[in-house]
């Protein structure tokens, strides 16, 4: 089986702090994939004798007493790892308990609509749930405030949104607990709410990858299909832009088990349609874990990997009767079928093999939202509130903190060169680059709000003057 598997942290550099000799300790766990159920299984070992017994306890004590020092508190974890941004969070260690799962904020610090917070997630259940793929994805949030309009910007509700980047520190697979680093980035139009709010609804434990594996159905004897009728109302999606093509699809059934084995997804049917390959994989629909959308390819007998030509989105309700996009909406949806036609002739089928690329996630839903308070940061903030003309852009409003730049107006034409821009921070010291962070537009009301990163905290202090592209905006 093809799969993409995790590198193990290395973490012989926190044993050579520990005295006590662990070298008979090894015990090494395999991760398994499985559905729902998150229990991580142990390999099986011979009886210990108990004098054994009881030096292992003992020397197991000594290990989380270190690991305890190194990684405990705020004052730790910066000493151990000394994150970028150490030198302007504040410690916070407060946390939040749901589904076995501890998210903790060790420390954090706030400038309007941007923070920086280092964050621990530990799973206190004993199952060592978490791995270095472990996401927050989708279910990541923090809470925002509508910016009250006597700033003298054009206020304009359209634009809202938040991003994020997220950056793994540290794995520490005796306590199962993973370290990150979030730089948190909202609209100007929406900062950051007074106390700093943060959590998620999702967390994805693991994922397993899957490429190019092959499925276990014959294609030797595949005869033309019994089909149903389709038109372009049926269909939800799928690549080719062909969907007046296609006036037949193939009956949804169950005929097989897709390689991970998963009962969310299956081989839902296969035949010839009009001289054509025609292959159905079925999905539960809409599940936040499990099998992701699968992709499938043929390979002939000299190993020639044989793309599809076009592919099909159908959705279905509870009787598997095929929904109707002017009749319906996704929320109507239990399943979701995937069909791929293939260039091939029938009477060679024999020759080809299915192959199947994909991922299986496993995860767990919950409720951790993290409240704190932060000391005023506003005196390290520099705000310009004058309209400023940058190459057919109107930067009505910019606000600059240690750990970036934010700017939000309006442009001309059709297109928001924005995100193009390069800005760069004037100090009394040098010249310094920021990288592009993200943004948005709404192209219908020609407004725009990026943002711009700092690789190290600024010390505004310093600050003489902001250049985007080649207009130098200096402090007044």
């Amino acid at each position: 089986m093809n799969k993409y598997n995790i590198d193990e942290e290395k973490i012989h550099d926190m044993f050579s702090q520990i005295t006590v000799d662990s070298s008979k300790l090894a015990k090494e766990v395999k991760t398994k994939l499985h559905k729902r159920d998150t229990n991580t299984p142990v390999k099986n070992h011979k009886p210990w004798i108990r004098s054994t017994v009881a030096a292992m306890v003992l020397v197991i004590l000594l290990v989380g007493s270190a690991t305890a020092v190194v990684l405990g508190n705020f004052e730790g974890f910066m000493k151990r790892f000394n994150p970028d941004y150490s030198n302007i969070v504040e410690p916070i260690e407060s946390y939040v308990e749901d589904q076995g799962i501890r998210m903790e904020i060790i420390g954090a610090q706030k400038y309007d609509n941007r923070a920086i917070v280092y964050l621990s997630l530990q799973d206190i259940t004993g199952k060592n749930r978490l791995t270095e793929e472990t996401d927050f994805r989708d279910g990541f949030n923090v809470k925002t405030n509508k910016r009250i309009a006597d700033i003298g910007m054009k206020r304009d509700e359209s634009i809202s949104g938040f991003s994020w980047g997220q950056k793994m520190i540290y794995f520490d697979e005796i306590t199962n607990t993973i370290y990150y680093e979030f730089n948190i980035d909202t609209d100007l139009d929406t900062p950051l709410t007074d106390k700093l709010e943060l959590g998620s609804s999702l967390i994805y434990f693991d994922r397993v990858s899957f490429i190019e594996e092959p499925i276990n159905i014959s294609l030797e004897k595949i005869k033309v299909a019994d089909t149903m009728p389709i038109d372009e109302r049926k269909i939800w999606g799928g690549n080719g832009n062909n969907e007046e093509l296609y006036t037949k699809a193939l009956i949804p059934g169950n005929i097989g088990t897709m390689p991970h084995g998963e009962e969310e997804q299956w081989i839902s049917n296969v035949g010839i349609i009009d001289g054509k390959l025609h292959v159905q994989i079925g999905t539960v629909f809409d599940k936040e874990f499990g099998a992701n959308d699968a992709h499938i390819d043929l390979k002939d007998e000299k190993g020639n990997i044989i793309s599809y030509d076009y592919s099909l989105v159908l959705l279905a309700d509870e009787k598997n009767n095929i929904l109707d996009l002017e009749r319906n909406d996704y929320g109507d949806a239990i399943y979701k079928y995937k069909e791929f036609i293939f260039p091939v002739r029938p009477e060679n089928l024999g020759k080809y093999n299915l192959l199947y690329t994909g991922s299986v996630s496993t995860g767990v839903e919950g409720n951790w939202m993290v409240a704190t308070n932060l000391t005023d940061s506003i005196n390290n903030i520099l705000t310009w509130t004058d309209d400023i003309l940058i190459e057919g852009h109107n930067f009505e409003y910019i606000t600059l903190s240690p750990i970036g730049l934010n700017a939000m107006g309006s442009y001309k034409g059709e297109i928001c060169y924005a995100s193009d821009m390069t800005v760069k921070i004037e100090t009394l010291d040098d010249t310094i680059y920021l990288e592009f962070g993200g943004g948005s537009r709404d192209s219908e009301k020609q407004r725009f709000s990026s943002s711009w990163d700092t690789e190290t905290p600024l010390d505004i202090e310093r600050v003489t003057a902001i250049i985007i592209n080649d207009t130098r905006i200096p402090i007044r």
